[in-house]
């Protein structure tokens, strides 16, 4: 099931539960990832949701209820356990070892695991490993 068809499952949930705030706020974060196509892809969805709890904790505008759900759709984070020990099998198996491969490890993230980690994080492990 893509997550648009889960935020549409959901909104008919808390439509039929007669949850009208959790209603409404699903049917804003539909129109929201569907302002330019009906069938979003995941990972611009993930990329939305991202950008409207970025914004949300700038301007403290979105209640815990909101975040809640918002965070119900993000994808589990990668520990930083986890994190490492992708970016060293990555060296490994493709013998990186310069700071110029840097690119070929973060590109290999984002196409494998996109969303799932803290970009900065991984950034800065990638950086310490080569």
């Amino acid at each position: 099931m893509t997550l648009i068809d889960k935020i549409k499952t959901d909104f008919m949930a808390a439509y039929k539960a007669k949850e009208m705030e959790k209603k409404d706020f699903l049917g804003l974060l539909r129109s929201e990832v569907t302002k330019e196509t009906k069938q979003p892809e995941d990972a611009y969805i993930v990329a939305k949701i991202k950008s409207m709890i970025k914004s949300a904790s700038d301007t403290n505008s979105l209640s815990e209820k909101e975040l809640d759900i918002l965070n119900s759709y993000l994808p589990t984070q990668f520990t930083e356990e986890k994190l490492k020990s992708e970016i060293e099998k990555v060296i490994s198996e493709k013998s990186l070892s310069s700071k110029k491969d840097m690119g070929k490890v973060m590109g290999y993230l984002k196409s494998n695991f996109d969303g799932q980690y803290d970009g900065k994080l991984a950034s800065t492990i990638t950086r310490d490993l080569l």
